[in-house]
This record gives C-alpha cells, structure tokens and sequence, in this order.
C-alpha cells in the first residue's frame, strides 16, 4: 500500500512487516514526528520489492520474518534495486544468528520491535544520516565481547601498518556507530573529508559495508587495547 502526500523533505520511510496491527501502529506513531514521512506499507516480500520501486523510500524498516520469505533474503535485492536506500531490520523475537546475516548483507541497523517510539526515530535518523543503529541490548548478539574465535578480514597487528593514524581514529568513530556529520565534528574536518577517509577504510578493513565496519572496528579495537 502506497501512502501518497505531497512532496517533502522529510525521511521517506517504507514499513514492511505483516503484523497489521504493527505496521499501521507504527505508521501512527511516526506521523507525529515532523522529521519522518511513511510512503507505504508492505506485509510481505513481494509488496515490498513493488513499493521499493515505486516510491522513493530513504529508509525500509523491514521485519525479519515475513509471509514469503526471510527480510534478510531481501537485504541484497532492495539494495540491487536501490543501492542508496538504508535498511533497518526489526524483528520481535530474539535476534541471535540474524545481527550478524543482516550485517554480513548490507543492513544499516536493527530494532527490536519493542523499542521506544523514540528510540525507533533515532534509528531512522541515525541511518538516514549515514551512521548505523542497534536497539540497546543487541550488543550482546554481536561476537564482539568473544572476539578472541572471530574471524575477522584483518588482524590488529596489522592495523597500524594498512590504516594511517587519522583512520584509525575514524574507525575508532566508526565503531561507536557515529555519522558522519558527528565524526566531521568531533574530529574538526569536513564531511566529505570524513566519506573520502571511510571509503579507503572500508576495503583496508576487507569489508563492503559500514555496518561490518563497525563490528569488525570493534572487535580490532578491542584486541588492541588488550594486546
């Protein structure tokens, strides 16, 4: 189902989950925020590739589980259609196995579906800007705090060697899953400045996406600071 409004510079955002009472709740609960604008909602993964099409969405929030099919099988598909668009997944059960799978994909965050609404728009915004979210508690479903067994692209030993110091306080950023806006702040440089330095980091690090930037940003710097 497509939402027409009329044109706005607001967050254009595309629900997809067939829990009705979920999805229109949501739609509800987000028109009050005058930073974000539901274009359409989809109950499943073929309404979903539709309206990923159709409408110009900035931002999908899709549910793990779906009537056809699995949200992650969408992951790559929406992002061959739209390569621009951020995905957040949710999902209301528990998340072990499908935090990293979405990471590996090419998400941008995940929600727990029984977050605070206003958690749920500084997921959105936090995306949309450029940064990555995860809903409080989901840290725990990453390898992070077992990372000694994790298999990660590239070793901390190495990191000094492949990464200059200015980069390796951006991945430092990175992992605490800052924007780049916040990064340029924090720092003192401009933005494109901070797109140009994660951009040579991202293939240093052996990773295609923000998102495995800040886990595997996590994980080097933790065997750092343990070394």
């Amino acid at each position: 189902m497509v939402i027409k409004s009329e044109k706005s510079e607001r967050v254009k955002v595309l629900v997809v989950d067939d829990h009705t009472l979920f999805a229109e709740g949501t739609v509800s609960l987000l028109s009050f925020e005058p930073r974000i604008l539901v274009v359409g909602i989809a109950k499943n993964g073929i309404e979903c590739m539709d309206l990923v099409s159709k409408t110009d969405a900035d931002v999908v929030l899709l549910d793990i589980k779906l009537p056809d099919t699995s949200g992650t099988d969408l992951i790559d598909k929406i992002i061959k259609i739209k390569p621009d668009v951020k995905i957040i997944m949710m999902t209301g059960h528990s998340p072990k196995g499908y935090v990293t799978k979405s990471i590996s994909k090419g998400a941008n965050g995940f929600l727990l579906k029984d977050c605070s609404v206003k958690e749920m728009i500084q997921g959105i915004l936090k995306v949309y800007d450029g940064g990555v979210y995860l809903s409080q508690g989901l840290e725990d479903f990453l390898p992070v705090n077992n990372c000694d067994n994790v298999q990660i692209p590239v070793e901390s030993k190495v990191l000094s060697e492949l990464l200059t110091p200015k980069e390796i306080e951006i991945i430092e950023l990175v992992s605490r899953g800052l924007h780049n806006k916040e990064i340029a702040s924090a720092l003192g440089i401009n933005v494109r400045t901070v797109e140009s330095h994660v951009s040579n980091i991202l293939p240093k690090l052996g990773v295609s996406t923000r998102f495995e930037a800040v886990l595997h940003g996590k994980i080097l710097i933790k065997k750092i600071l343990n070394r």
